[in-house]
């Protein structure tokens, strides 16, 4: 039976094999056509490929109504296919697409520097060259994304100069996502001179706009005393602000501060609620800190059951120290109990295919504390 299922497998890669080879040879014997100026015998390959969702074919007939070439030009048919090819992420297709947009032969105006982003991200230099001519023009949003694609090196070189300019000019403009950039850059001192007081400055025009991770940031600078007073009240007014707008990081860090009492107020009861909230929003970390305070008693009565549960959540998202004292905490349960485990664990299970909450691009390269 085995063999017989391999034979079936091989069958199927051969097959699948087959239709990707067929596809490549379509696509290039429409692509020689097209070169020929054969724009019929073009088409006549380039349709049955776009229809199954090819990118590339897809552009292609973009640009035969585009350009009006074997068919009478149809502005709408063609920006509707640059428009299919561009949602795949066809770089060519995003550029044209913006394009037309931006004569205005398709689509809202405000539109056309999304797609010329777009295809920036994707390397194509003649839409990063547009992407500067907005910037340049004081489009903020443009400024934004070429300071963070020079930061993060997307599209073009990385570039920690080139990125504090945008930043600079876009947060000066009042982009509070910007702020917090340049907070980061002189804070780590990248493209421009390490200054913790400017970077307390910029978090504090980001953070009095909402911005959680800036926020989160300027917390840490009052609670260190770094380019600010040291300011404990402060560092926990913006602390759990950034955990009201949803930065797990901020909760864990709350409830650890709280745990651990180091320049901070020694608290096991708030350490425990902190933690239990985060461990709520998914944190691997403060699933595996709050099972031990139930596993010790501490703060709480023994409670191995929920230990186990936290424990086997964490060790789900793949946190070694989790899977380890799951082990040597639980595997001895009988039967009733781990399937308590098991129930109580659905509690702390963040429900299939739900996505975490986005943070800022900038944010994963901030400094730590």
């Amino acid at each position: 039976m085995s063999i017989r299922l391999y034979g079936w497998k091989v069958l199927i890669i051969l097959a699948l094999w087959s239709a990707a080879a067929g596809a490549r040879g379509d696509f290039a014997a429409g692509v020689a056509a097209y070169k020929r100026g054969d724009y019929t015998a073009a088409m006549a390959r380039f349709e049955p490929l776009a229809s199954v969702g090819d990118a590339r074919a897809q552009f292609a007939l973009g640009l035969l109504y585009d350009n009006g070439e074997g068919v009478v030009a149809d502005p709408a048919r063609a920006a509707e296919w640059y428009r299919l090819a561009a949602e795949q992420g066809y770089a060519k297709a995003q550029y044209n697409l913006a394009l037309m947009i931006e004569h205005g032969r398709a689509g809202p105006p405000e539109q056309a520097r999304t797609w010329f982003g777009r295809a920036a991200l994707r390397g194509n230099a003649d839409a990063v060259a547009r992407l500067h001519r907005y910037a340049e023009g004081d489009d903020r949003a443009a400024q934004l994304q070429l300071g963070r694609m020079y930061y993060l090196g997307r599209g073009v070189g990385r570039s920690a100069r080139d990125a504090f300019g945008w930043f600079q000019r876009a947060a000066s403009a009042g982009d509070e996502a910007a702020a917090f950039a340049l907070g980061v850059l002189y804070e780590q001192g990248e493209g421009v001179a390490a200054s913790a007081a400017e970077a307390a400055r910029w978090y504090a025009a980001a953070a009095s706009s909402g911005h959680r991770e800036a926020q989160y940031n300027l917390a840490r600078l009052h609670r260190l005393g770094r380019g600010v007073a040291r300011d404990v009240a402060e560092a926990r007014r913006l602390y759990e602000a950034a955990a009201d707008a949803g930065l797990v990081r901020a909760e864990l860090t709350l409830a650890m501060l709280y745990e651990s009492g180091q320049r901070w107020p020694h608290d096991v009861a708030l350490a425990r609620r902190w933690y239990e909230r985060a461990a709520l929003h998914g944190s691997a970390s403060a699933q595996v800190n709050l099972a031990y305070l139930h596993a010790e008693g501490i703060g709480t009565d023994v409670d191995l059951i929920e230990a186990c549960a936290l424990l086997s959540v964490a060790a789900e998202q793949g946190l070694a120290p989790a899977r380890e004292n799951r082990a040597l905490l639980c595997d001895g349960l009988d039967a009733g109990a781990l399937a308590a485990v098991d129930a109580r664990a659905a509690r702390y299970r963040r429900p299939a295919g739900e996505p975490a909450a986005p943070g800022d691009p900038v944010a994963q390269l901030s400094a730590r504390d």
